[in-house]
């Protein structure tokens, strides 16, 4: 399922080496790989948390040895100002703009013949631009397939769209043997993660039916069962399980590197928020 690093490392692509392991969504990517195939545009949607770039990323990188002309990953979290969203797409794929021409028209004549896969990430605050965008270098480059991720479709003209679900756990956890909740994707989330932070963090027939209560109690989203699995450090799940009561407290102490709506619980839902008119 997963490609090969011989071949990340000898097809044209940006697509980073992740530093934590991707878990589950098997069945997740075959669903994302035929609309892929089939669409030029396609658009993973899904709420703050939810998966979304880690799973683009992992298709996109499942589909490399399709687009022979490479797979680019156009990152957009820190981009504020929609008017430089193609001189963005530029700088990513190592162009130059040309004087007397367009930063569309630079793209177009860059894109016009290759075929290429463009993951464009983070889009919900740029909907605009990002459809203006996709829909030129679309209709101007035949062999062009571009993949995002926002929180909302961008509604150009032959977009599919797929929601990403939370990540899978059994339908009645408390009453599922261990081996069956170690299988599931949100408790095997759950684990690696708490792993990372306490090597000797073992899963039990004692507390396997705590975990599998933390990830359903967190409606098995990805980013909140990261945050909590982080507070085994220094609480037992029995403890964390308590202290959801008050989630926005408690989950908090994402890595310091990623945006800081991935953080926390609260900022990611704040982020969203900020994203609403008066009337939504």
């Amino acid at each position: 399922m997963f490609p090969s690093l011989r071949s990340l490392d000898t097809m044209p692509n940006n697509l980073p080496r992740d530093l934590t392991s991707f878990i589950g969504r098997r069945a997740e990517l075959t669903q994302v790989d035929d609309p892929l195939r089939r669409a030029r545009l396609l658009t993973l949607t899904g709420a703050g948390g939810s998966g979304k770039t880690r799973l683009a990323l992992q298709a996109a990188a499942d589909a490399i040895d399709r687009y022979t002309d490479g797979v680019w990953l156009i990152e957009l979290a820190r981009l504020e100002d929609a008017t430089l969203l193609p001189a963005a797409v530029i700088g990513t794929l190592g162009l130059r703009e040309v004087p007397g021409r367009t930063p569309l028209g630079t793209l177009v004549e860059h894109l016009r013949t290759r075929n290429t896969l463009l993951v464009v990430d983070n889009c919900e605050h740029l909907l605009a631009a990002c459809a203006e965008l996709a829909d030129a270098l679309l209709r101007a480059c035949p062999s062009l397939t571009i993949l995002t991720t926002s929180r909302a479709p961008l509604g150009v003209p032959g977009e599919i769209t797929w929601r990403v679900p939370s990540m899978s756990l059994p339908a009645e956890p408390q009453r599922e043997p261990i081996e069956a909740l170690r299988q599931s994707d949100a408790v095997a989330l759950f684990i690696d993660r708490a792993l990372q932070v306490r090597p000797n963090f073992r899963i039990t027939a004692a507390n396997a039916p705590v975990i599998a209560q933390i990830c359903h109690d967190l409606d098995d989203i990805p980013l909140a069962i990261e945050l909590a699995a982080a507070r085994v450090r220094m609480m037992a799940p029995e403890q964390i399980c308590r202290a959801l009561s008050d989630r926005f407290h408690l989950l908090t102490g994402g890595a310091r590197t990623v945006m800081p709506r991935q953080q926390t619980l609260e900022a990611s839902i704040d982020w969203s928020h900020e994203l609403l008119s008066d009337g939504e």
